[in-house]
């Protein structure tokens, strides 16, 4: 079964209908690592679904490039205030790994959830989730350590610290390398 179905069903069975639908919307591909899916000043239309891989948001500010958020294995990714919003993305999408994608157009999955209340209750779920991750990481920046927001990345994206370059984890988590280096040495 597709990997996206599978995961929404875990927040609501699905009729046959519904994921014959969803079937038809879901597109797959594997795409290289340092692949762009969206640019910055770009309108995002598409959402993400990493089945295997690893990719990452960022942005530039004051020339510095900034990780805003990763997906790792079964994870979804997307420029998600362009989604909402229609407006160009101040924000990019970059694939730290060969990664391998399903992603689907996200007007036409609203158009989806226009005509199926479980996909519509399923997409509020993702959201309200979403919100909390939010809160949940800009109370970490206001209270945790570096320390403790390194331990944390770890628990919310298993194998990420093996796996990402150390600018991005350090960019990520609003420190230095020379700090997550320290860290990892057990020095901090």
């Amino acid at each position: 079964m597709n990997p996206i179905i599978q995961q929404l069903q875990y927040l609501q069975p699905l009729s046959d209908k519904i994921i014959i639908a969803l079937d038809d919307l879901i597109k797959h591909k594997p795409i290289a690592k340092g692949q762009l899916l969206l640019r910055i000043g770009q309108k995002a239309e598409y959402f993400y679904f990493l089945n295997r891989g690893l990719a990452r948001v960022f942005y530039k500010r004051n020339g510095k490039d900034i990780t805003d958020y990763f997906a790792i294995d079964q994870q979804f990714i997307g420029a998600v205030p362009s989604l909402f919003n229609g407006q160009p993305s101040h924000k990019a999408i970059e694939t730290l790994e060969d990664s391998d994608i399903y992603y689907f157009s996200y007007p036409a999955f609203e158009q989806l959830c226009t005509q199926h209340h479980a996909l519509e209750y399923i997409a509020r779920k993702q959201a309200v989730l979403g919100m909390l991750q939010g809160q949940q990481r800009i109370e970490s920046i206001r209270f945790l350590s570096a320390k403790e927001r390194y331990h944390e990345l770890e628990k919310l994206y298993p194998g990420i610290t093996n796996r990402a370059p150390l600018k991005h984890i350090a960019s990520y988590l609003g420190t230095t390398q020379v700090s997550i280096s320290r860290i990892r040495a057990g020095k901090q």
